[in-house]
């Protein structure tokens, strides 16, 4: 028997809430009700999806990625509805756009002006994270367009490369140089390196798994926070490994130095990424349009330094 939707439905909700008899009480039905479901279910799919204590219930691994699933299909379920009861000629509803920190920095205020000035129906929320989170609310349903740095080969995911982009050190004059010559990788400042040691932002930095090894990260702060990141920086707690797009006003204003990395060159790719596998809505083209519109302007008019790869045949993939 294939798993239907009430299944899902009732099995999302005791994950969210760990507790069967709170979950039963949300869902409307009764607790031993809910508890035979789940008992079928398990046995239906042949694996174990909860451990069951005193206080509540927790997730197995199987249950963990059922759970994946779950909210994956029932938001996907959630958009049908909504784009088929808002259908007019006018893009309208609901919309929520995640961010990387680079994205945000450059690109936010002309992203919100263009949608305020062109898809006026449209209630758009803006999520700001590290790549790595991006993607993973995606996968649950909570995100509906990303602007997010290599993303893994997945086929859940449809991508489409915007731009290549240099990666400098960057951090005070007097902790990696005043000269502007670039800086060898093997130079790099031991234990001063902030935010590589975050599994979640580290992949985005230095794609690299072998170069990753060779950098040993600050022993005390771990940044996920761009604005935490660039105060630590200014402040001479350390110093990271970023484009320059990311820190362009400090730069401009002198409070940051930025010395381009050789010897590797360290490079990165700025990607456009969309649930594969998933009905297209208009929302959904036109927002992916007037993203890649502002990103493409950032580009040429050198705000966002780097080698656009929209205008040269990139294709999704």
């Amino acid at each position: 028997m294939p798993l239907n939707l009430r299944q899902l439905r009732y099995f999302a909700e005791i994950a969210r809430i760990g507790v069967m008899g709170h979950a039963a009480e949300e869902l409307g039905v009764a607790q031993s009700a809910l508890s035979h479901h789940m008992s079928e279910l398990e046995s239906q799919l042949g694996v174990r999806l909860f451990d069951r204590r005193p206080r509540g219930v927790t997730l197995t691994p199987a249950g963990e990625r059922l759970f994946e699933h779950a909210q994956a299909i029932l938001g996907a379920l959630e958009r049908a509805e909504t784009d088929v009861r808002d259908f007019t000629e006018q893009v309208s509803g609901p919309f929520v756009l995640g961010l990387c920190h680079t994205a945000t920095e450059v690109a936010a205020l002309g992203i919100m002006q263009r949608v305020a000035e062109q898809l006026p129906g449209l209630h758009l929320s803006i999520v700001e994270s590290v790549s790595g989170n991006l993607l993973a609310m995606m996968l649950r349903g909570e995100i509906d367009l990303a602007v997010a740095y290599q993303p893994p080969d997945d086929s859940r995911f449809h991508t489409l490369p915007i731009l290549n982009e240099h990666l400098y050190l960057v951090g005070l004059p007097q902790m990696i140089g005043a000269q502007d010559a670039p800086i060898s990788f093997d130079d790099l400042p031991q234990g001063k390196v902030l935010a590589l040691n975050l599994v979640r932002s580290s992949r985005s930095i230095v794609h690299s798994q072998f170069l990753r090894r060779q950098i040993i990260p600050h022993p005390q702060l771990e940044i996920e926070s761009l604005s935490a990141l660039i105060q630590a920086m200014r402040a001479g707690l350390g110093c990271s490994i970023l484009a320059r797009a990311t820190v362009a006003d400090d730069l401009a204003k002198g409070g940051l130095h930025a010395r381009k990395i050789i010897h590797p060159e360290l490079n990165r790719t700025l990607y456009l990424v969309t649930m594969a596998n998933q009905p297209r809505r208009r929302a959904d083209d036109e927002m992916s349009k007037l993203v890649l519109a502002v990103l493409d302007e950032a580009v040429a008019d050198g705000r966002w330094p780097g080698e656009s790869l929209t205008g040269s045949g990139g294709q999704a993939r």
